[in-house]
């Protein structure tokens, strides 16, 4: 595994760094210079925008050849559109995930020649035996990355993982590297889904209010309720009956929940297993066991929650571990009380 902050390339000495004007993937051109023979910079397009002021700052302080990847038709068919879809299914898409497994890491690992390992800002670790946490757990992006081919990852060296956020930009700024000092915390699109107005009912169905649409809304949400007189949250959505039903805090309990589309990191497994499932990012993860059903990559599993799960949200990514280490992820589909 990669050493705290600090990439080790095996037999491959150049590097393809993807680069976002960011802090983070500053700091990780910056190691690509300090540990490879040649290294270049990729910038993904993924709307019409242009290259960012901080992408050529930092290039061009480092001294690094910058290449413009165009994926901007597959951003906009893949997640974009695919996310408007999903909200219009009462569903809670993770277009992040869907973004780096289909659009922002396929991209530039089809840019490698056999001599490159491909590196980004990304706080996890890959080693020999696979993709792990990264060290910040308040930061730790892995999550994000279980929905990424094994074969892509595999070419990945993320010399972050090993670092704190806050040591990646002390020393960022004590190196005096270019970035764009505000955190993207938003979604970097909007859909075009566009909701109708419907009620908001309680478990038995007792109207209590009115929504503007499903679409703004996932489980377990409290803001946009309006006045109930007392503290309620959503615990599911009917886009055709445009209905949103809440309830307390004890009715986002949920026993268990079935993926799809699984991508199997390690294995594929089969039967009965114990994991830690992470439902949602910077969710603490829970103690599982899990039944497989569908052979491979793309199957349906079933989980069990030995202790139950709150807000448990269908369309959002559902991550699996052992330990650290990253087994795979897939797409939650439905959960169950009982």
């Amino acid at each position: 595994m990669t050493g705290p902050g600090t990439p080790v390339p095996g037999s491959r000495r150049h590097a393809l760094v993807a680069v976002s004007g960011g802090l983070d993937s500053a700091m990780a051109l910056h190691l690509a210079c300090r540990s490879y023979d040649r290294v270049r910079a990729v910038w993904v397009r993924t709307t019409t925008a242009n290259v960012p002021p901080e992408v050529r700052a930092v290039t061009g302080h480092l001294g690094v050849p910058l290449e413009v990847l165009d994926s901007s038709r597959d951003f906009e068919r893949q997640v974009v559109a695919w996310s408007g879809e999903m909200l219009s299914r009462g569903l809670t898409p993770n277009p992040c995930a869907r973004c780096n497994a289909l659009v922002k890491m396929p991209g530039p690992f089809g840019m490698l020649d056999d001599r490159e390992d491909l590196l980004t800002g990304h706080y996890a670790r890959m080693g020999n035996d696979g993709l792990h946490r990264g060290v910040d757990g308040e930061k730790d992006q892995s999550y994000f990355l279980s929905m990424v081919r094994r074969q892509v990852l595999d070419r990945c060296v993320f010399p972050l993982g090993g670092m704190s956020k806050t040591e990646v930009r002390r020393r960022a700024e004590k190196l005096g590297l270019p970035f764009r000092r505000m955190e993207s915390m938003d979604l970097c699109f909007q859909t075009a889904a566009k909701g109708a107005p419907g009620d908001v009912v309680d478990l038995r169905g007792n109207r209590l209010g009115t929504h503007s649409g499903v679409e703004r809304f996932t489980i377990g949400q409290r803001k946009g309720l309006g006045a109930l007189g007392r503290r309620m949250y959503v615990v599911a959505l009917d886009p055709v009956r445009r209905t949103v039903t809440v309830g307390g805090r004890e009715d986002l309990m949920v026993r268990g929940c079935t993926l799809e589309l699984m991508n199997w990191l390690e294995g594929p497994f089969s039967g009965s297993f114990s994991v830690l499932a992470q439902t949602r990012y910077r969710r603490r993860p829970v103690p599982a066991v899990v039944e497989t059903f569908g052979a491979g990559d793309g199957g349906m599993l079933t989980i069990e929650f030995r202790g139950g799960e709150e807000a448990v949200a269908p369309g959002q990514v559902c991550a699996l571990y052992l330990a650290s280490r990253v087994i795979g992820g897939g797409t939650i589909v439905s959960t169950r009380k009982e």
